[in-house]
């Protein structure tokens, strides 16, 4: 009888095989077991970096310490054999009681070798040439104080000595704003020149120069502090500018450019343009023939001809030379170094442009009317057009009450266009204390003498207060505008976005261009749709990054350029007659190079930070200095974030970083941001400064607005919210988007609750009475046409007032 339900279990003696022996790695087997399913990545995405031994890295290192130590030693030397430009110095005076002549003339005579050669007064200084110290150097002097000229002397030159006085305040105010300026466009090397210590006593002097250092480190680090007395502290002076590293600008890497030191117009009677003659050193690289060129303040002009010229102050050589007219050891040291030896040589000769390679003027892109698609309306959409027309024909006029004193055209354009309207609430002016002033009214029979000339007094003194008090309400008018836009911003602060649905207007049609979004961060929105019209005359690469290091990496032609450190005469052809005029000849000139098309119109995009308390609204007229470039815009604001869609701000905040957008010729970054406004003096007030963030016509503007509520009833989840709607179509047309709480419920409109806008919600919580109830709406926005370029022949502001839409958001 066989039993069931026992099995044989191992004993002592069972077998044990041996397993496999993976040694101190994991065997295939852990490995899938490890991983569970999990597939290792075939090709790295990131290239792997080879890393290097420690005398590897060393060698590496020396090497690159040898190659900048010999680069700087090459253009030493050119320097010392004056084929290399004029080291270009210019004098900022900071205080209003520093003399820029009298260091002016300490240079001309600090030393007895040097020969100064005044140049042409368009440049508004002098040339000198220095054997001792084997240095070249153009000394400039602006010639108007005002920051836009200051600015364009800057931008080309290589050194800077800033004249400050030795007061308690050592800059003044407009000192202070002309140096914020300049570091926020971009400053080169500079020095800082103390003048009138000297009459101090001597034991106030240290005390003095360590003052004017706290002053001066609150803007700069580690500024360099100089006095010049002597002859040889202004020697001392110009060696210390020849010898500081030299700090590189971002809008002058890859550019040629030019100071102009003499400039000749010629034109025939009856044209409207001529050609412009302008003379000066090529710095920075190579100067093509066959690329536009950039007069700062002028405009984009073509190349006619490049004449090469001798120089109006030649360079000197030094006498360490013997009679038979040997090497000096410096010239001979650098024919050591394998470079021949050539002296500066007077020559002639043309460079003419190619015209199949010379570059356009074309700024816009031409607009075809006929490129959208377009279907012609049937019978029928036509017959409801015209019965539409005659409805609203024969439709009575509705009346409606408005503020005393508006026109009907202001009326409807508050009511239906402008939607973020607010009643006018400027403070009155208290007119009490003019009117209970005492009048002074003296008796001409029982007043003395002595009365009647404290009379006189009394009523003089009234005269000084009542002009003094004329001066200051002309002064305050200005205050009561910034006033009511400090207030507009608070609002906007507090109550960001949010407005007032119209009562006598469905929300239906008012808000019909907005939309929407389940999420403003995921939610998809297409850059290419509802574009506007000034999109068909603008520019845009496929890849604005790559475009950028593709034409920077070319390399210019020999044959149709000229080499950096030539004095050439460049002709620039139709330059209109009208620019040319006494202050803009007599005034500084500078001449950058363009990168092919830099000319051409785009969005550009800016990284700004406030720098100001003025309230500054979206689309506000503002100067802006962009590189080399001048020109007005209406800057469109918003937030500098990541993601697909950005914000739109209404005002420019006074802390943080925001995103200015404008419609503008194509600049390639790196290059600094300085935005002006005018103040009622018509002087430049800076309000923000930043860098230029890139160029995309695509960035995506979001403006968002947010209409309001408040809970009626609450039963649980459930909720009747008023105020938001006035009607139940408008209620019915917007169920579809979400509704969000300001206590961070969320909740969807159910169904319309009578016939005066009530609605009954559903939430995912209970509400509170206290609650607020929000519906956010978004439409994409656009900057306004206004570019505007400065020029010596800009219109006034009427025409531009003209050619802008007074609506801020339409």
């Amino acid at each position: 009888m066989a039993v069931t339900g026992i099995s044989h279990k191992a004993g002592l003696w069972k077998q044990q095989n041996k397993s496999h022996k993976t040694g101190r790695h994991r065997s295939k087997g852990q490995i899938d077991v490890q991983n569970k399913g999990r597939v290792s990545v075939k090709n790295l995405s990131t290239k792997q970096r080879k890393v290097l031994q420690k005398a590897s890295r060393r060698n590496r290192s020396q090497q690159i310490r040898s190659s900048k130590r010999e680069e700087v030693l090459n253009r030493k030397r050119l320097i010392g054999t004056g084929q290399s430009p004029p080291h270009l110095v210019t004098l900022i005076p900071l205080h209003e009681s520093v003399d820029v002549k009298e260091l002016s003339a300490a240079i001309q005579c600090c030393d007895e070798e040097s020969s100064p050669s005044f140049a042409p007064l368009s440049t508004g200084g002098f040339t000198i040439n220095l054997p001792r110290l084997k240095h070249r150097y153009q000394i400039i002097l602006p010639t108007s104080s005002t920051i836009s000229d200051v600015l364009n002397c800057v931008r080309v030159t290589d050194s800077v000595v800033f004249l400050i006085g030795c007061n308690d305040n050592c800059m003044d105010k407009v000192g202070v704003q002309l140096l914020e300026c300049l570091i926020a466009q971009g400053l080169p090397a500079s020095v800082f020149y103390v003048q009138g210590i000297d009459k101090m006593p001597i034991k106030q002097r240290s005390s003095t120069k360590k003052e004017i250092t706290k002053q001066i480190e609150q803007y700069m680090s580690a500024p360099k502090l100089l006095t010049v007395d002597t002859p040889q502290e202004t020697l001392n002076l110009l060696r210390c500018v020849g010898e500081m590293k030299h700090r590189g600008i971002g809008m002058r890497s890859g550019r040629s450019y030019m100071l102009v030191e003499k400039s000749e117009f010629v034109c025939e009677d009856n044209e409207s343009t001529g050609t412009l003659k302008i003379s000066g050193h090529v710095r920075g690289s190579r100067l093509d023939v066959n690329k536009l060129v950039h007069l700062v303040g002028w405009g984009d002009f073509q190349i006619q001809q490049i004449e090469k010229i001798a120089e109006h102050c030649p360079w000197k050589m030094s006498k360490n030379r013997n009679q038979n007219n040997e090497m000096s050891t410096d010239e001979k040291m650098v024919s050591i170094r394998g470079e021949m030896y050539q002296p500066f040589q007077s020559f002639d000769e043309f460079l003419l442009p190619d015209p199949a390679q010379q570059q356009d003027l074309t700024r816009e892109a031409e607009v075809d009317p006929l490129d959208g698609e377009q279907t012609w309306p049937t019978e029928e959409e036509l017959r409801e057009a015209e019965d539409t027309s005659s409805l609203q024909s024969n439709k009575k006029k509705l009346q409606k009450r408005v503020p005393k004193g508006t026109s009907d055209y202001q009326a409807s354009w508050i009511l239906d266009e402008n939607e973020d309207w607010e009643e006018a609430s400027g403070s009155e002016i208290d007119e009490d204390a003019f009117e209970d002033r005492e009048e002074f009214q003296p008796c001409d029979e029982e007043l003395s003498q002595a009365d009647e000339d404290e009379a006189e007094t009394a009523s003089v003194m009234m005269s000084e207060m009542e002009d003094t008090a004329s001066q200051y309400d002309d002064k305050m008018e200005d205050d009561q505008d910034q006033l009511a836009r400090f207030r507009e911003q608070r609002t906007n602060e507090m109550f960001p976005d949010e407005i007032d649905t119209p009562a006598t207007v469905n929300a239906r049609t008012r808000f019909q261009r907005y939309r929407g979004l389940k999420s403003f961060r995921t939610s998809p929105w297409d850059p290419k749709e509802n574009l506007p019209s000034e999109y068909a005359r603008i520019f845009q690469f496929q890849s604005f990054e790559n475009m950028k290091k593709r034409i920077k990496k070319m390399e210019t032609e020999e044959n149709s350029s000229v080499e950096a450190g030539t004095y050439v005469t460049v002709y620039l052809k139709d330059v209109p007659k009208s620019f040319v005029n006494q202050a803009s000849m007599l005034s500084t000139i500078t001449m950058f190079s363009l990168f092919p098309h830099e000319q051409k119109m785009s969005v550009l995009h800016f990284a700004l930070k406030s720098c100001t308390e003025r309230s500054i609204k979206s689309k506000d007229e503002l100067i802006f200095h962009v590189g080399f470039r001048q020109f007005k815009a209406r800057p469109l604001f918003s937030q500098h974030t990541v993601g697909s869609k950005h914000k739109l701000e209404r005002f420019l905040p006074t802390s943080g970083v925001v995103v200015a957008s404008v419609y503008a010729p194509i600049t390639f970054p790196p290059a600094n941001v300085v935005a002006f406004v005018k103040d009622p003096n018509g002087d430049l007030e800076q309000v923000a400064n930043g860098t230029l963030f890139k160029v995309d016509p695509d960035r995506v503007v979001v403006k968002r607005i947010v209409l309001s509520g408040h809970p009626f009833r609450i039963n649980k989840r459930a909720a009747t919210i008023r105020y938001m709607f006035f009607n139940p179509d408008d209620v019915l047309w917007f169920k579809p988007v979400e509704l969000r709480t300001k206590w961070g419920r969320r909740g969807h409109i159910k169904e319309p609750l009578g016939t005066h806008g009530h609605m009954k919600c559903i939430f995912d919580s209970q509400l509170t009475s206290q609650d607020t109830v929000m519906m956010m709406l978004y439409k994409r926005v656009f900057p306004k046409w206004s570019y505007c370029p400065i020029t010596p022949n800009t219109e006034s502001d009427v025409a531009m007032e003209e050619s802008f839409d007074e609506e801020l958001f339409t």
